[in-house]
């Protein structure tokens, strides 16, 4: 059923539109999409062609162990692709039946709804290469504003973790990415700046007052921040964290697999590989010079999209400042290596989607926050040390 709520959306939001069968990475290949139960029975007692009953009957599979909100998901083909889906990309049960069969989870994406404590929002998730390609078309920072929005939501997920943020917890994220958006200063500094602006929030809230918070929000941060001056030393600690971390994220996602290969591959060709580093980083801020308000786009929407910083997990603020720096590593490193010897937007696109759709739609900023820690960036002093990359 759908409900009509103020939202707070990014502006972008109403622009975006679904390229469906022209896209080039669609969202149903290699992922697991599930059904509640509702969804099921609902598809399933469609009455449909022959042609789709057969597919709906090959490609829908009661789960092992089913639950209300998992209950059934759709089977690959052997090749991995969604066997609902048409020669001309499109989904069959979209086209002959119309979203309202499809499951929650292709109805929404890319949108993303939160309805936490009668605050609601909506958003899209940089996994789908039309949002990317819609954050690319823009110079200018990303807005939020309120709007009224009907949407046939699933129901809230309960919260698991509890945050103490003084009831201020929607002001504290658009505080935090204004900080990022700060262009007076280069993107690493922004970065480095939200990590000693959490700190600061952490010890605020720990001590619950309201005066303080309130003086803070209030008011455009300002601190001094380090200079970031590039030295070889720190890059090459910077790369040798950066490769490990991507090294243990290709066994783990089959989506960027073939891209943190390739990076890691080029950079590995070379008797220095940090020496081509250097090249390939000037190489790539050449042919993509809007690349720091692309990182900008990305950051900014993806910290919108999951609540950052404050997910529904036991995290310090601090570890929180860590994955957010993982996720700018990665995206630097497999930009740098992967574009070495490509000039395509698309192919930067491409490269993007994939990374976010292990960033977005996985627990990537626990485990990835840990094993930075495991790799030895421990101190602030470290961390720079990897977003400075």
């Amino acid at each position: 059923m759908k409900q009509t709520h103020e939202f707070l959306v990014p502006d972008y939001y109403e622009a975006f539109c679904c390229k469906m069968g022209a896209c080039r990475s669609a969202c149903c290949v290699g992922w697991p999409i599930t059904f509640s139960l509702e969804d099921y029975f609902r598809l399933t007692g469609s009455e449909c062609s022959t042609e789709l009953r057969q597919r709906i009957d090959r490609g829908v599979r009661v789960n092992l162990r089913p639950t209300p909100e998992a209950y059934a998901q759709i089977a690959p083909r052997y090749d991995g692709e969604c066997p609902m889906r048409l020669e001309d990309g499109r989904c069959a049960v979209h086209a002959e039946l119309g979203e309202k069969a499809l499951s929650s989870i292709c109805r929404l994406y890319p949108r993303g709804i939160r309805t936490q404590n009668a605050c609601y929002e909506c958003s899209c998730a940089n996994s789908c290469e039309a949002v990317l390609e819609l954050l690319f078309s823009r110079d200018e920072p990303i807005r939020f504003e309120r709007r009224t929005l009907s949407v046939d939501a699933p129901p809230a997920p309960q919260r698991l973790v509890h945050f103490e943020t003084l009831g201020r917890e929607q002001d504290i994220r658009l505080w935090l990415i204004a900080i990022l958006q700060n262009r007076s200063l280069p993107l690493p500094q922004r970065l480095a700046g939200l990590g000693i602006a959490l700190e600061e929030l952490e010890k605020t809230l720990g001590q619950k007052d309201e005066a303080a918070l309130a003086a803070m929000l209030d008011r455009p941060w300002q601190k001094t921040l380090p200079s970031f001056e590039v030295n070889k030393a720190h890059l090459a600690f910077g790369l040798e964290k950066a490769e490990a971390l991507v090294r243990l994220l290709d066994e783990r996602s089959q989506s960027l697999r073939d891209y943190g290969q390739d990076a890691l591959g080029y950079f590995h060709a070379a008797s220095d590989p940090f020496e081509r580093y250097v090249v390939a980083r000037l190489r790539f801020e050449n042919r993509l010079p809007k690349w720091e308000i692309w990182f900008e786009h990305m950051l900014v929407n993806h910290l919108f999209f999951q609540q950052f910083p404050f997910q529904d997990r036991p995290e310090s603020l601090w570890n929180e400042f860590v994955a957010i720096s993982a996720i700018y590593t990665l995206l630097r490193l497999l930009s740098i290596g992967w574009m070495a010897h490509r000039k395509q937007e698309t192919d930067f696109v491409d490269m993007a989607a994939a990374a976010f759709r292990l960033i977005d739609h996985t627990s990537f900023d626990r485990y990835a926050s840990r094993a930075l820690r495991d790799l030895g960036c421990t101190t602030p002093q470290t961390v720079f040390d990897l977003i400075v990359l």
